[in-house]
């Protein structure tokens, strides 16, 4: 399982790294983070916040294609640790798409509008409040994501440079359309897949089934 959730962060990495390379944008080697996953890192800043809304999307896009292949080979495998390996790509992808900070869903939206981090803070908040994310880290990436949004609003023109994010409508439009279309289709995947998962218990069943099965083949 661990083989099979690197190889869906790496996924998601590479595609930051290939969007880069196409738009000529210098990059870091990736870097495995313990506790928190990869990255890779810009060593300058993209021209506009576009660019930078593109580099975003380069991940959780490929990410997502990555965890479709694997819930494709669970079909064709029937395998109940490729189904949970699947569902770990299309959730962490999903993930990475809550507009806050510097996640990809904070680059993504501070393209559209600078409030779209106040709605992260809020996800987050939501997440963290109730308990539905307990994670230490998750909480310092809360933490970082309230600076960059009061950042934004409070001092503007020292957040970015002049016109950074003075971008054209149509493509105001086409990232907030990749960026919902996104987020649905993550949210159907992981309802598509969760339908084929099993539970610890019918996991035993299903074991059990099997080697009944085998016993009389060879008995």
């Amino acid at each position: 399982y661990a083989v099979g959730m690197t190889s869906l962060i790496l996924i998601h990495e590479s595609g930051h790294a290939l969007v880069m390379k196409k738009l000529g944008i210098p990059f870091s080697p990736m870097v495995f983070v313990p506790f928190m996953g990869a990255a890779v890192a810009m060593k300058q800043r993209p021209i506009d916040a576009y660019e930078e809304a593109m580099v975003a999307f380069g991940g959780p896009v490929l990410g997502s294609v990555g965890a479709l292949g694997f819930a494709g080979a669970a079909h064709v495998m029937d395998s109940p640790l490729l189904f949970a390996l699947a569902d770990f790509g299309f959730m962490i992808n999903l993930f990475n798409l809550i507009p806050l900070g510097m996640m990809d869903g904070g680059r993504i939206c501070g393209a559209i509008s600078p409030y779209a981090g106040l709605v992260g803070l809020g996800i987050g908040g939501t997440a963290a409040y109730s308990g539905m994310i307990s994670n230490p880290i998750f909480y310092l990436i809360l933490l970082g994501g309230g600076y960059e949004t009061f950042m934004r609003l409070y001092d503007p023109l020292g957040h970015a440079p002049p016109n950074y994010y003075r971008i054209t409508t149509a493509q105001r439009v086409a990232i907030t359309g990749g960026y919902f279309g996104l987020v649905g289709a993550l949210f159907g995947a992981m309802a598509w897949n969760h339908d084929y998962m099993m539970t610890p218990e019918q996991l035993q069943q299903k074991q059990l089934a099997s080697d009944i099965t085998y016993s009389r083949r060879y008995d």
